[in-house]
């Protein structure tokens, strides 16, 4: 099957580029922890704590209970401190692979030839080269050979996953024939066939949720539900 793949021409990777764009991905300045942690007092559970703190101080007519001053404080520092660590700490973790990935190159074959680019410069249609120890450039159907990869920087398990030519059946990260930009090989080699570049590969969703807070996660959906309870008793 390699003796019969030739890579796009040089007039093909134009006309990719510009039906699909490149496979660079837009860097936004990330907030900082103090911006991050006063955002977070905004949450809901919070709102209630802050509410509570209020009735405490102005409703008990100089007769604070210090314990329960302190208590309710020590609830919201704890966990705005820890919803804000835990975001913090994923908005450096992409930032450091997209930091990681500009500086990579990768194998392609065009018009026969194989050669090496900066990851910048694939396009859809490109035909790659993955190796052990490589992350994945794009996102791409696996068209030859078996490989396992790691695919923790796009849904946080750590269990390794095998992937192996065949038809794709979808776009689900469980999908065997289906390669995602991010994923470290961690054995074996193939070769892929880029489908998605960019911002429109699934690393670049999550990665602009991530530094756009667009995504709302399972956990706060049932918090802002019980804070809504709780406001109305």
């Amino acid at each position: 099957m390699t003796k019969r793949l030739t890579g796009l021409s040089e007039r093909e990777v134009a006309a990719s580029l510009k039906m699909h764009g490149s496979n660079s991905l837009e860097r936004q300045k990330s907030k900082g922890f103090l911006s991050s942690f006063l955002e977070n007092l905004s949450d809901p559970i919070i709102k209630i704590l802050l509410l509570a703190l209020a009735v405490q101080v102005i409703f008990t007519f100089g007769k604070v209970n210090f314990v329960e001053l302190g208590g309710i404080i020590a609830a919201i520092l704890i966990s705005t401190t820890v919803s804000t660590v835990s975001e913090y700490r994923s908005a450096l973790a992409f930032e450091r692979l997209s930091e990681e990935s500009e500086g990579q190159r990768v194998g392609v074959l065009r018009s026969g030839v194989l050669t090496t680019i900066p990851i910048s410069d694939v396009v859809v249609g490109d035909v790659i080269y993955l190796s052990v120890g490589e992350r994945v450039c794009a996102d791409g159907a696996v068209i030859e050979g078996k490989i396992s990869v790691d695919q923790s920087a796009l849904n946080g398990e750590s269990e390794e996953v095998e992937k192996l030519s065949g038809v794709p059946s979808g776009w689900e990260l469980s999908d065997p024939h289906r390669v995602y930009r991010g994923s470290l090989i961690t054995e074996g080699s193939a070769i892929m066939r880029t489908e998605r570049v960019g911002e429109g590969t699934f690393f670049g969703g999550v990665a602009r949720e991530v530094q756009t807070e667009t995504r709302v996660s399972p956990l706060k959906l049932r918090l802002s539900t019980l804070a809504k309870q709780i406001s109305r008793i």
